[in-house]
């Protein structure tokens, strides 16, 4: 092992893993340098490798095309399938759709004047304002006074039902508004 530089004289660092020594100034290596061959041998390698990289770039043409042919095709084959659909299938299939549409149509008629309302809408409803901090709302009874932080907080039926409100747990879980006025029995 060297101590110093043979090219610049500088003190050499520690070995690498590899065993090779390197000079930090000038980029002395101790690895060996692989001996060039003769201008003709490079030449050959080079030719034959520019020829390697356009058979490859050639082959993934081929491969691009034929896969883009295949698609069309398929598409082809589709499109001839659903030309040949006989107007009674295409009656029958229809009807289905319909029954199905049909079938998601919610049942429940929603009173238009019991629209459901967010937290904030409600809160509104029953006179607070949401723009200023230190507004309240009172109970239908007068005994309890809330602001809008608090009646967000409100979980449960009783407490919404002690404002006139009626809530619903799936509309809150499904992030839909979910309370609106009682209705008048």
């Amino acid at each position: 092992m060297l101590e110093t530089c043979p090219r610049c004289s500088n003190r050499l660092g520690p070995p690498l893993k590899s065993g090779r020594q390197v000079c930090a100034n000038c980029g002395w290596s101790s690895a060996a340098i692989a001996s060039q061959g003769s201008p003709s041998s490079q030449a050959g390698t080079g030719v034959g490798g520019i020829l390697q990289v356009c058979g490859r770039i050639l082959k993934r043409i081929f491969q691009y095309f034929s896969s883009l042919i295949q698609v069309w095709i398929g598409k082809l084959q589709k499109s001839k399938q659903n030309s040949n659909m006989k107007p009674g299938n295409m009656v029958k299939g229809l009807a289905d759709k319909l029954s199905s549409l049909e079938q998601a149509i919610p049942t429940e008629v929603s009173d238009s004047k019991r629209p459901w309302m967010t937290v904030e809408e409600a809160f509104v409803h029953l006179g607070g304002d949401v723009r200023i901090p230190t507004s309240i709302v009172h109970s239908l009874d007068g005994r309890s006074r809330v602001p809008l932080a608090r009646f967000r907080e409100y979980y449960s039926e009783q407490e919404f039902k002690a404002y006139g409100l009626e809530m619903s747990l799936e509309r809150r879980r499904a992030q839909k508004p979910w309370l609106r006025v009682l209705s008048q029995k």
